[in-house]
């Protein structure tokens, strides 16, 4: 018996851009500063597992959009390969990154580690600034080759550049300022760990779109 077929593969790419509405948890940083502090932390621990969460399913989330994207883009491609092979050659590279990074952290596990240790939630917090940086370089990658190949294929306007969002912040200073303020500081840490990651989630929709248009 013959598989399940998939005569268009816009349709995939359709799929996990839709998803994001699931995924993509953005909440107003201010709001869950307040209600951390107002519940002795308490709702902190359940936003430690919702940032985690985050970052697990966008991760896997945009390695699909990889695939499906790539897998359109050769479709439309057929007979003028040669026009774009650059940009094809480092889309496969920048997918395969964007696969390894989807290796999930476990939104459960930190979360026992953040409760019982007292310095799992500093560790957690340099492994997801890390783990965002890396990902928005490759993740913007793509989408600025994207751009480029569907420019040359005639599929879009002129190509365009996608620019990273999340500033890069020093991880010992941050460390140091919550130790030597007894914690306080690591309140606005929380802060900017929710901020900055929303920011990446809202500055690639319009990147999702275009993609999901001029593949259509």
């Amino acid at each position: 018996m013959e598989g399940t077929q998939y005569p268009v593969q816009g349709s995939q790419l359709d799929y996990y851009v839709a998803q994001r509405a699931n995924t993509d948890f953005i909440t107003d940083p201010g709001k869950a500063i307040l209600l951390t502090i107002i519940t002795c932390f308490i709702y902190g621990y359940y936003l430690i597992y919702k940032l985690v969460q985050r970052r697990d399913e966008h991760f896997k989330r945009m390695a699909g959009v990889a695939d499906a994207a790539i897998a359109q883009l050769r479709v439309k491609a057929q007979g003028r390969e040669d026009l774009i092979a650059p940009e094809l050659q480092q889309l496969e590279q920048a997918r395969m990154q964007m696969q390894t990074l989807a290796a999930e952290r476990g939104a459960a596990i930190w979360l026992l580690i953040c409760i019982f240790t007292g310095v799992g939630q500093f560790i957690l917090w340099y492994l997801l600034m890390q783990d965002y940086r890396q990902h928005e370089a490759v993740e913007f990658q793509f989408f600025t080759l994207m751009s480029s190949a569907l420019a040359k294929l005639g599929l879009s306007g002129e190509a365009g550049q996608a620019v990273p969002v999340i500033p890069e912040r020093e991880f010992v200073t941050y460390v140091l300022l919550s130790i030597v303020t007894c914690c306080i500081y690591a309140y606005y840490w929380l802060y900017v760990m929710v901020k900055d990651f929303n920011d990446h989630l809202i500055a690639q929709v319009p990147w999702e779109d275009f993609l999901v248009t001029a593949l259509r």
